[in-house]
């Protein structure tokens, strides 16, 4: 039986208010305002330690990555974080608050009112015949 996990807005919630994660930061707490560092892995001076620290993290809190078993992905650990993050529906980056480019590249972004999942719905497993 798979051990269940926190989903990913609890997950970051926690983590920019334990503040662990260097440049995770609220950026307008009352509005649910963040900022995540999202420096380009091929800038001079990158760091895996710190710089895919977020993405390294949730790789591993979703078992996609184990130290000292596999081998270190930081690549694909930022696109399947940042999969993840476009898939919510209750969080939306905000653009004209982000940082592209540079030694000090964020995304930003705002987590919208929570959508509560519809109860007892499945998909339809039947055929048309």
């Amino acid at each position: 039986m798979p051990s269940s996990r926190t989903r990913l807005r609890p997950w970051l919630e926690q983590k920019i208010e334990s503040k662990s994660i260097p440049g995770l930061t609220w950026v307008d707490k009352g509005n649910k305002m963040f900022a995540i560092p999202w420096k380009h892995a091929a800038r001079h001076g990158w760091e895996m330690d710190t710089d895919a620290r977020i993405f390294m993290q949730w790789a591993v809190h979703t078992g996609k990555f184990k130290p000292g078993v596999t081998e270190p992905d930081p690549k694909t650990w930022k696109a399947n974080f940042r999969s993840a993050l476009n898939s919510l529906p209750d969080i939306k980056q905000v653009k004209d608050k982000s940082i592209n480019k540079g030694s000090q590249a964020i995304r930003v972004y705002r987590m919208l009112e929570e959508v509560p999942k519809k109860k007892g719905t499945q998909p339809c497993l039947c055929s048309s015949f």
